[in-house]
């Protein structure tokens, strides 16, 4: 699986380890939001980098204390046409403050990516053959305005109608 990070692809660190396998003391690892948890004490008291992978419809609340301790929330997309992994992003950035690598795993197309980012993802387990080649030949799918604001994103309004936006690059 390829990550897309920050425009490129790179190196993954982490591991996404199987509820029942083993960590070794020093990995990168993301697991399961359950295995966390239920292992909650000793996954944090691990000096290695740490990821969760939280499940679309799960109740994640029980991750806000930590969320600063946490190098990684990886959400799922099982479908591309399932639009929670996008409230979760946004929440986890905005509500809860997040600053970490935010990921979306699963099943995307790349005229979703622009809008991930829009909410706060940060980094994309590519699985799809045909979105990985579209963002490693720089394909980029160009978004003009939005119907919803976002958080810090540079934002201003387009014509009169205030809900519609523009990027501040784009209204100059």
């Amino acid at each position: 699986m390829a990550l897309w990070k920050n425009r490129r692809f790179v190196e993954d660190p982490f591991r996404r380890a199987a509820d029942d396998e083993a960590i070794a003391p020093g990995e990168a690892v993301l697991v399961s939001l359950g295995r966390y948890l239920d292992e909650r004490e000793t996954l944090i008291a691990r000096s290695a980098p740490l990821g969760i992978v939280v499940p679309p419809g799960a109740d994640w609340s029980g991750l806000v204390p930590d969320l600063g301790r946490l190098a990684v929330i990886a959400v799922e997309m099982p479908k591309f046409a399932d639009g929670r992994a996008f409230s979760i992003g946004r929440l986890i950035r905005d509500r809860e403050g997040y600053r970490g690598e935010l990921r979306v795993v699963g099943d995307f197309f790349l005229d979703q990516v622009p809008f991930l980012l829009r909410v706060g993802f940060d980094a994309f387990a590519v699985d799809n053959p045909l979105v990985e080649q579209g963002l490693r030949e720089g394909r980029w799918p160009e978004v003009k305005e939005y119907l919803q604001p976002a958080g810090e994103v540079g934002e201003v309004p387009a014509g009169t109608r205030p809900w519609i936006r523009r990027p501040a690059a784009a209204a100059e």
